[in-house]
């Protein structure tokens, strides 16, 4: 890699890291891209060189988020023994993932930006059509006979993590990876498996 191909790797990832530091403690309508440039250290001209603006920051931010939830449903789909196991495994992931300081506050403090940016996402609606594929084809899957029954299934096993998650932050309860992990694989799997 050269000198200049190794820079613009590094101003890019610092675009990302403190665009990510600022929509997780202003929220994405609060920052500017003069807040994002002061924070990194660049010229604001430099900035438009990777991004038109916030908002496509944090579409690239979302998008780079999302491949990573991506290529972990994939894994846990190589590993998993059971249905029971991918479910639990592929959820517990999800929420180790989110469950960090810094995702926690990113995604409570974005919910709306987050929820509008991911359902546009290329890479969950690749994740839905993956699972939708797999329902389908899986011998145990029952009650479901219709394609649009198993779109919105698998549209629920990607949505109802994510809204756990954010409704569990702001309720009194403390609940670990574990348990939303296993109460999520649980209902799907009662749902699911004959």
């Amino acid at each position: 890699m050269s000198v200049r191909e190794s820079n613009k790797k590094k101003i890019r990832e610092a675009l990302f890291s403190e665009g990510l530091r600022l929509f997780s403690e202003k929220g994405l309508q609060q920052t500017t891209v003069n807040d994002i440039v002061q924070s990194v250290g660049i010229a604001r001209g430099t900035f438009y060189n990777y991004f038109d603006d916030v908002n496509s920051l944090f579409e690239a931010l979302i998008q780079s988020i999302n491949s990573r939830i991506q290529e972990d449903v994939k894994e846990k789909r190589k590993k998993a023994n059971s249905t029971y196991d991918y479910l639990y495994s592929t959820f517990k992931s999800y929420l180790d993932f989110v469950s960090t300081p810094q995702m926690k506050q990113f995604h409570t403090k974005n919910q709306a930006a987050i929820r509008q940016s991911t359902y546009q996402s290329d890479t969950i609606r690749s994740v839905i059509q993956d699972i939708n594929r797999d329902l389908r084809k899986a011998p145990n899957v029952y009650e479901f006979d219709e394609n649009y029954e198993f779109l919105l299934l698998s549209i629920m096993l990607v949505g109802a993590p994510p809204e756990l998650f954010l409704a569990t932050q702001s309720s009194a309860a403390d609940f670990t990876s574990e348990q939303l992990a296993s109460f999520l694989a649980k209902t799907f799997h009662r749902v699911l498996v004959k």
